[in-house]
């Protein structure tokens, strides 16, 4: 019983790690295949088809000796707005990763940040854990991130963003390596970040799409990395104060965006 205590306490531990780390040159996940080939163009065509219903693709791609987990999401939005939600780690505390419980910059300069995270495990068994994080960022494009100090032996991974119908829409991956210095199998932990990837896109996706932080209110705490926001720009000039004025009808309200879509099926993958 302690070692399935044990192996119990680290799936969850991989769970919330999935979910905690804040942060798109997009790369394919894909496997490479010889170019201009059919199965090229029918696998394109039909992930693109499965992003545009909503699903989160998830699969495993390898980088030298190292296999991530991958995970892919079409957002309804600029990648300006999606930058500046994914960026800042404020949005992931209590909100995208509402595990995550304390985040704290240790440095914050316009292409790198490090920062010291405290996210909830699983109390009482595991309460809390901390680590720090190093991400360097290449603005609008990509976030690669990697673990510097805190309880894991390694993790490290990265978002890319790739621009899609004319700039209309955002493809988000997701993508990390962990390794948790303890005698776990990759291939558990792999499967536990399979499950978690998909839900962290998920609210990501709807925290951007619903909310004013992405479109045009400044959040409340930021880093550099998010950029300059922009003011709203005003389509009708100010009305005067005057008599006729005072009785004009206020210009109407546009409707809240319609909720997105879950995650509808994961692909099966060998992980």
């Amino acid at each position: 019983m302690p070692c399935a205590r044990a192996t119990l306490a680290v799936a969850m531990f991989l769970f919330c790690l999935a979910l905690s780390i804040p942060a798109g040159d997009a790369r394919q996940v894909s496997p490479v295949l010889e170019k201009g080939s059919e199965v090229v163009r029918q696998q394109i065509s039909g992930d693109w088809k499965r992003l545009k219903d909503g699903e989160v693709i998830v699969n495993a791609v390898n980088e030298g000796t190292t296999r991530y987990v991958a995970a892919r999401i079409l957002i309804n939005d600029t990648p300006h707005h999606v930058w500046r939600v994914l960026t800042n780690p404020f949005e992931f505390e209590g909100r995208i990763s509402p595990r995550m419980k304390d985040v704290e910059i240790l440095v914050d300069a316009t292409t790198r940040s490090v920062m010291k995270c405290k996210v909830e495990i699983f109390p009482p068994l595991i309460p809390f854990i901390t680590y720090t994080v190093e991400s360097e960022y290449k603005p609008y494009e990509q976030v690669l991130f990697k673990r510097v100090d805190g309880t894991l032996k390694d993790f490290r991974g990265g978002w890319y963003l790739s621009s899609k119908e004319n700039g209309a829409s955002t493809e988000v991956t997701y993508r990390m390596f962990v390794d948790p210095g303890m005698p776990v199998p990759q291939w558990i932990i792999r499967k536990a970040m399979k499950a978690e990837l998909p839900k962290t896109l998920v609210a990501l996706r709807d925290r951007i799409q619903t909310n004013d932080t992405a479109n045009s209110a400044e959040p409340l705490r930021s880093i550099l990395a998010v950029g300059e926001i922009a003011p709203l720009v005003q389509i009708n000039p100010p009305l005067s104060v005057s008599a006729s004025s005072r009785h004009a009808k206020a210009p109407a309200k546009s409707k809240p965006a319609s909720k997105p879509r879950q995650v509808s099926s994961l692909p099966p993958g060998e992980f």
